[in-house]
């Protein structure tokens, strides 16, 4: 599993099935939100400063 920042903004891979996941956004918090539509998985990864 990995998360890349690219041009576009971030990519993260589905740890069940190794598809790229789909990015929906990030929270004010500073977390980027991920959703797999294979699985129906999906992973908060924290993206902002401290």
């Amino acid at each position: 599993m990995s998360t890349d920042l690219t041009q576009d903004g971030y990519s993260e891979w589905c740890p069940d099935c190794g598809t790229e996941m789909l990015f929906s956004g990030t929270q004010p918090a500073g977390l980027a939100q991920f959703f797999c539509e294979n699985c129906r998985y999906r992973r908060d990864r924290f993206v902002g400063t401290d």
